[in-house]
């Protein structure tokens, strides 16, 4: 029974590689189309540069993998739930990047020491475009979505995982890869994604139990 159960665990956890499958479509638009707008606000302007949030920024993909493993653990559904607005957002992300192509200026480094050159590194890995609307921010918002609807659970996971979130989500401004409007732009579409997500979901239950399946069983069906 116990090897019945790590095989589901397993299969389940396949479902994650649909995400860096999507992510192809990003390495084939994060490039200089020539033509890029700037969407930096004088509030941007305002807000410094601070090399140490390049930590949470990076531990954004720690936060996303425990996040997602944790979820098919302890919550099957809305894990599920969460890839598909995952899956849905990116896309509709990139669908922005290909028609509306945004970049942030990005101060000049300077220094030898552990923290500039990891800022380094995360420069020369992600070219300066398609910023908007952020995808760290989107996904980062959305796995806290997750934790925060779920009933199974702990209210201490779930304070831990928000805070995370956010800690992420303003990192992206402190070490200048987004902008405000950005971030304003994936909670949108995060926003956006989820109702989608939800009102399919309650249109499939109305569906069912129109033909006359008991809500217990429905419910069950889903976890």
């Amino acid at each position: 029974m116990r090897q019945k159960a790590w095989m589901s665990y397993l299969l389940a956890c396949s479902g994650l590689l649909l995400i860096p499958l999507v992510g192809l479509i990003y390495i084939h638009l994060n490039q200089d189309t020539g033509k890029a707008y700037s969407l930096m606000t004088n509030l941007d302007r305002q807000i410094p540069f601070i090399q140490g949030f390049v930590v949470p920024y990076l531990f954004w993909y720690a936060f996303l993998a425990g996040g997602f493993l944790y979820l098919v653990y302890r919550d099957r559904a809305n894990y599920v739930r969460t890839l598909i607005e995952f899956i849905l957002g990116l896309l509709l992300c990139y669908g922005v990047y290909a028609i509306y192509q945004t970049t942030v200026p990005r101060p000049a480094l300077v220094g030898s020491d552990w923290l500039t050159q990891t800022m380094q590194w995360v420069y020369n890995s992600d070219e300066p475009f398609n910023c908007f609307p952020s995808t760290h921010v989107l996904t980062a918002y959305l796995m806290m979505r997750a934790y925060l609807r779920s009933k199974r659970i702990a209210r201490g996971y779930q304070f831990v995982t928000a805070a995370i979130a956010m800690l992420i989500i303003v990192s992206t401004l402190f070490v200048k890869q987004h902008v405000i409007l950005d971030l304003v732009g994936a909670v949108l579409v995060a926003e956006s994604v989820v109702y989608l997500i939800e009102r399919s979901r309650r249109a499939w239950l109305t569906g069912w139990k129109a033909e006359g399946v008991p809500s217990d069983k429905l419910e069950r069906g889903m976890k």
